[in-house]
């Protein structure tokens, strides 16, 4: 029953995000895509398996574990979409290290970062997968300071979207500080 509900709870933090940022969207307040700016280094600690998702019969590894998700996003991007690369890993020995693409989409001082990526995950003794190669889909909500640098709640979900016969999943929810980098001049 607790897992049901921290699932329920995992998934309605994520549409909450959405529904604030189609809030903005439709009250037509400054929301846009940001096109330029700093690269960013991204320091998030949480939960791996936080909505309790449960893999089939006789595979173990169904914790719920504390984690680390370290990632850099680049500054360049082509029409408000930016690469990524980024590894997370949890106390069990699992971890996964990805790349792909994301966005900003600002409103105010609020950021919503949604990201799409691959790439691949070693099980440790931690949570079956069925499969090296997963998909990860991240949503972060971050407050941007003056300074550039944000604060935020991050929700995310590795998966290998059967491309394999098992697709067991695993969700997580952290909290994500983003400092900003300075490499040269950034508009």
């Amino acid at each position: 029953m607790l897992r049901k509900k921290t699932r329920l709870g995992v998934h309605g933090v994520g549409a909450l995000m959405l529904m604030v940022a189609g809030q903005a969207w439709a009250m037509g307040e400054d929301l846009h895509v940001i096109q330029g700016g700093p690269a960013y280094f991204n320091v998030g600690v949480g939960a791996f398996n936080a909505a309790g998702v449960v893999p089939g019969p006789g595979h173990r590894g169904n914790a719920t574990l504390p984690e680390i998700d370290l990632e850099y996003q680049t500054a360049a991007k082509l029409l408000g979409v930016g690469a990524l690369y980024g590894i997370v890993a949890n106390t069990d020995g699992g971890f996964m290290g990805y790349t792909g693409f994301y966005s900003d989409i600002a409103w105010n001082h609020w950021v919503l970062i949604p990201v799409l990526a691959m790439g691949g995950y070693h099980q440790g003794r931690g949570k079956y997968l069925d499969g090296t190669f997963q998909f990860r889909l991240e949503l972060s909500l971050d407050y941007q300071f003056a300074n550039k640098s944000r604060f935020g709640l991050k929700i995310a979900h590795i998966s290998n979207a059967y491309t394999k016969q098992e697709d067991p999943g695993e969700d997580e929810i952290m909290l994500n500080y983003s400092i900003p980098l300075s490499f040269g001049k950034n508009t």
